[in-house]
């Protein structure tokens, strides 16, 4: 298992700052984040795990946000014939969706970025299951990834074009507002505190 814990600050009008721990195992890649900032004037609070299977394609997500005294859940899973669920409702909409898009995080985007391994000038168009925020809905997005160099991609969805800048892993550097503040590599024997 490899491990690297990563933060990102978002430096637009939606002032946040996030942590992610990134661990990669046989069976699949786990992401396990928490975005912290606040959001017209509302302190927030994110939490969110991802996981995906051996080939990439995202299995399950779910969602705590918390906004001032408010606090919302998602959970989103899709199986192995690509039928998704959210909130164990099926959701036709979704099939043909094999990532999810986080819309607080930058983290999701180094999911497909792992999994296309594009060359470089290769382009491929994926379908996401996109989740917004702060409505916490989500929606199928078609998403192109366009490899531009060895550390650059040109990201473009409906009307919304940039560049993505990841490191030698895939792993999100830059990307839009989101600049990574730091990154760190090793062992992630760490329990979260409300384990037992």
């Amino acid at each position: 298992m490899t491990t690297r814990r990563v933060s990102w600050r978002r430096t637009d009008e939606v002032r946040t700052d996030e942590q992610c721990t990134i661990s990669v195992r046989d069976a699949g890649v786990s992401l396990v984040g928490t975005v912290l900032g606040a959001d017209g004037g509302l302190p927030v609070r994110i939490e969110y795990r991802v996981f995906a299977d051996g080939t990439g394609a995202t299995t399950a997500v779910h969602v705590r946000d918390y906004r001032g005294f408010a606090q919302r859940q998602l959970a989103l899973a899709r199986d192995g014939k690509g039928n998704w669920t959210v909130n164990g409702v099926a959701d036709r909409g979704l099939k043909g969706c094999v990532d999810v898009d986080l819309g607080c995080s930058p983290s999701t985007n180094t999911l497909p970025v792992r999994r296309l391994r594009l060359g470089v000038g290769g382009s491929h168009t994926i379908q996401a299951a996109w989740v917004r925020f702060p409505d916490l809905t989500v929606e199928k997005a078609a998403q192109t990834y366009s490899r531009l160099d060895e550390f650059t991609y040109r990201y473009a969805s409906g009307t919304h074009e940039g560049d993505l800048v990841v490191d030698d892993d895939g792993v999100v550097a830059q990307f839009g507002p989101w600049e990574r503040t730091g990154v760190a590599d090793g062992l992630d024997d760490t329990a979260p505190l409300d384990a037992r």
